[in-house]
């Protein structure tokens, strides 16, 4: 491989021309294809071919195939492929001029945004020679004899390992179907990678991390032929697997923690508990059917731990939330999609509308599974025995009395201060309410000086004076007490102070029965509101009212502060909220939906599994049915669930699964490279209990696992995408192993496991990606622009893109500027001079020694005089370590 190039410029260029893996991405065919028959076909069939169809044709136009929307009809073509804009089929959707289509109404705003998208993507429409399944009735197609004998449903097979001529070569039962196959071919594996980049190569696999220094000089000076095993299951053992292999399965359960939407989304801020669900799992070896039946069903298994479990639901239960939806087929259709993909490989949500085109899964297969999650609820709930959360409530309910108490006193005492100024401030504004001398206000300025009282409260005692008889009639209680009281005028102060003395007593005796815990009546409660209201003359702010408190009651709001700080104090901490599911009271059967209209149902489907992998015999009977579901996933009968599982984990060691397709094994899936050694590892998978650690610890032992990569003349004329794996495949990190090697390898790395998310947007942000915020709304930069997966839907592996931002973001962006310092300052101070400097760099950042060469130009690029800019305000030291962590030796592993 190319070794790191140096200079400004040549990091830019190195990144701009980053080669894409070969055999890293597979072709779009098949996801273009599910998208159309998922997404486009049914909008097509239910609202379109009526009358633009094989019957009708309307203004001359068909809508039926991809040669008709070309041909088009008395105007033209129908579509402009990858341009929505001047396409007329998306104008007339849109009613937007003067033809409208469908007459009898405007498409949804989902429907239309799925066309247009097909559109901009080149409207591509399947060109497959496999036949298209005959439909049937609403209620669902038949499965034949001939559907059960397709490769991915016939039963897992123990096989014979196959005879090879090399039998040197072999390390594991592995090799065996790999070099069966490359000898068919006339091709040789490759020799074995050195050392140093076979440790870095596992050790990113594993745990997403670089090896230090010190592991790799540990290895490389072990000449033990156990060496390597103990490396793997040193790292198996770590707590940084869970992090790196669970992040790989979020990708497949649409991990997020907001919605697409900003419109009252739901939120979850509490999503984090299931992604530690998943590290812990895959840390703690749990068996892969356990980790199935947990996910779909773990609040309704009878069996201890309940609470613990309630997390895993989040599989399901942080999914998107769909507006326009009120009967929730979308999120159902959501369920089902990632369920199915995901644990079975099959694109089961294609039978919303029509039975799918090319796989054995009738509609009605679709609505029974669409039963399960219709009788199924999302809630949030503590995750905690009840004595923890009783405990908790009981510390919050103490804390809330003692507050309270606390504002009682306080709002008491400023009633009783305020309360002895009311006898003035009463006359006066009586006073100036039988007189009301031209300006009011004006006025009520002129009495409050002359009388030594605020303006604005008297006015308020005015105004409160003259409200309507709806209010609190505070006039009624003063005339009550002194009827002679309303004829007072201006300068009849005597005839109005019987009236404002009386109201004082009269309030003074509510302030005590309130005091005293004795009811008041009514009146006297929209008195003391009317009074002491936000807006009222005797509301005080009661921060200020403390300095004005007598001394006893100043003692006693001490003590009770006092005793409010000691129980927030002793208080237990909150117990965790988890998102999950249960089952809803009455569970349903549904309607299959002609057509996926819900206006137009069909007959009623019982709750049962897929047909094809024996569902249709047995209905579910248990409350949704989910743990019967999830017992029929994860059984050793099912021959899907087993295949796909090993078919991922084999995806992430080699850069692709051995069926390609890693999340549609149906028949617009690739058939597998290796069927044989496909079987022979999902037959030993299950009779080793499932155990993912096992799993890969047979594979990363093997010869295949630790070839070279480089590429062989012959292998690339026979074998040029190494679908027979002659060589292991150059790979690219994602967007997590890349940041938290730089993280790493400057020195900063946080490595603490567990815990709430935290937003990348942080520069103070040094925990590892997978404890990252994942949002759906905005997802961070660094994610998007490094091809971090779409949260929305169910990922089946990563795409590779090189593109120019990510060159600047080398550039620029200050978590790399910040890196490059850190590392400098970290190969300064371990080093004499720029010679162990760059040799340390070399270590640290690849793995191995700096050659001579490579020694020469960076000590010609540190000792050189600096021009007068320097870029970032970064010093020579500081450039060149972020030339070095911008070079492919970085982001790829051999």
């Amino acid at each position: 491989m190319k070794r790191a190039l140096f200079g400004w410029i040549g990091v830019a260029w190195l990144i701009a021309t980053s080669p894409v893996v070969r055999g890293g991405t597979p072709a779009g065919d098949e996801a273009q294809a599910e998208f159309f028959e998922s997404k486009v076909r049914p909008i097509l069939v239910a609202r379109c071919l009526e009358c633009h169809g094989e019957k009708k044709q309307k203004g001359g136009l068909r809508l039926d195939s991809p040669q008709a929307m070309r041909t088009g009809g008395d105007t033209g073509p129908a579509v402009v492929a990858d341009d929505p804009m001047h396409s007329p089929l998306i104008e007339v959707i849109r009613h937007e001029g003067a033809v409208k289509m469908p007459p009898k109404g405007k498409l949804e705003a989902a429907e239309i945004l799925a066309l247009t998208e097909w559109v901009k993507r080149g409207a591509p429409w399947p060109a497959t020679d496999l036949p298209v399944r005959t439909q049937a009735s609403s209620s669902g197609q038949a499965v034949s004899e001939a559907d059960r004998d397709f490769w991915a449903f016939r039963p897992v097979r123990n096989v014979a390992l196959p005879a090879v001529k090399a039998t040197n070569w072999p390390r594991s039962t592995i090799d065996a179907f790999i070099l069966a196959r490359l000898e068919e071919k006339g091709l040789r594996p490759s020799p074995q990678a050195d050392k140093r980049t076979l440790l870095r190569r596992v050790t990113f696999d594993l745990i997403g991390l670089p090896p230090t220094p010190e592991e790799v000089e540990a290895f490389v000076r072990d000449e033990s032929p156990e060496a390597f095993a103990r490396v793997v299951d040193r790292l198996l053992a770590s707590p940084h697997y869970g992090e790196r292999w669970g992040r790989h399965w979020l990708d497949v359960a649409r991990y997020g923690e907001d919605q697409a939407h900003s419109f009252k989304p739901r939120l979850y801020p509490n999503g984090f508990r299931y992604r530690d669900w998943v590290a812990n799992a895959f840390n703690q070896d749990m068996p892969y059917d356990r980790f199935i039946l947990e996910q779909v069903a773990g609040d309704v298994l009878d069996e201890p731990g309940r609470i613990g479990r309630l997390a895993a639901l989040g599989f399901f239960a942080l999914g998107p939330v769909y507006y326009g939806d009120p009967k929730k087929l979308d999120q159902v259709d959501d369920r089902i999609d990632t369920m199915t993909r995901g644990l079975l490989g099959l694109t089961v949500a294609c039978a919303r509308c029509h039975d799918h085109k090319y796989d054995p899964i009738p509609t009605s297969d679709y609505y029974a599974l669409a039963g399960v999650f219709l009788s199924t609820e999302y809630e949030e709930v503590p995750a905690a025995p009840r004595e923890q959360v009783q405990a908790y409530d009981a510390a919050q309910a103490a804390i809330e009395a003692k507050s309270r108490a606390i504002e009682f006193l306080l709002q008491h005492q400023s009633a009783r201060i305020r309360a002895a100024e009311t006898v003035r401030y009463v006359v006066a504004a009586l006073q100036l309410r039988a007189s009301r001398p031209g300006d009011g206000r004006a006025a009520a300025r002129q009495v409050a000086k002359r009388e030594g009282l605020d303006p604005g409260r008297l006015e308020r005692w005015v105004g409160l004076l003259d409200r309507s008889k709806d209010q609190a009639r505070v006039a009624d209680l003063i005339r009550a007490a002194n009827p002679g009281a309303g004829k007072a005028d201006a300068e009849s102060r005597r005839s109005v102070l019987p009236a404002a003395t009386a109201f004082h007593s009269h309030l003074q005796a509510v302030l005590g029965r309130r005091e005293a815990g004795t009811a008041i009546d009514a009146m006297d409660a929209a008195l003391l509101v009317a009074l002491f209201g936000e807006k009222g003359p005797l509301a005080v702010d009661l921060d200020r009212i403390e300095k004005e408190l007598p001394p006893d009651s100043a003692a006693k709001l001490a003590r009770l502060r006092a005793e409010h700080d000691r129980l927030r104090k002793d208080a237990p901490p909150i117990y965790p909220v988890v998102h999950t599911l249960k089952d809803s009271e009455k569970p349903v059967d549904t309607n299959v939906l002609v057509r996926g209209n819900p206006a137009t149902p069909g007959p009623k489907v019982p709750r049962h599994f897929l047909s094809i992998l024996g569902g249709n015999s047995a209905p579910f009977a248990s409350g949704s049915g989910r743990l019967e579901l999830a017992r029929a996933i994860a059984s050793p009968s099912n021959p899907l669930t087993a295949r796909v599982m090993v078919n991922r984990i084999w995806q992430h060691h080699f850069g692709r699964g051995l069926v390609r397709t890693t999340s549609n094994f149906g028949n617009l899936g690739e058939r597998p490279s290796h069927p044989e050694l496909l079987d022979h590892l999902a037959h030993t998978f299950m009779a080793g209990g499932w155990s993912m650690k096992a799993l890969h610890r047979e594979i990363l032992l093997s010869a295949v696992y630790q070839q070279d990569s480089r590429v062989d003349a012959r292998g690339d004329e026979v074998d040029p995408e190494n679908t027979l794996l002659w060589r292991m495949n150059r790979r690219r990190l994602e967007v997590e192993a890349w940041r938290d090697a730089v993280l790493a390898v400057s020195g900063r790395l946080d490595p603490a496991v567990g815990g709430p998310s935290r937003s990348l947007d942080d520069l103070g942000n040094r925990r590892r990606t997978y404890y990252a915020a994942v949002s759906r709304h905005d997802l961070a930069t660094i994610l998007r622009l490094f091809d971090f997966p779409d949260p929305n839907i169910t990922g089946a592996e990563r795409t590779r893109t090189t593109v120019p931002l990510q060159g600047l973001v080398i550039l620029n962006d200050e978590f790399l500027v910040d890196g490059a310092r850190a590392l400098a300052g970290r190969i300064r101070d371990s080093a004499r001079d720029d010679d162990e400097r760059i040799r340390g760099a070399y270590e640290l950042l690849y793995g191995r020694p700096a050659t001579e060469r490579e020694r020469r130009i960076g000590r010609a690029y540190l000792s050189a005089a600096d021009r007068d800019w320097a870029a970032n305000d970064l010093g020579r030291l500081e450039r060149y370590s972020q030339a070095l962590l911008g070079t492919n030796e970085f982001v790829f592993i051999d």
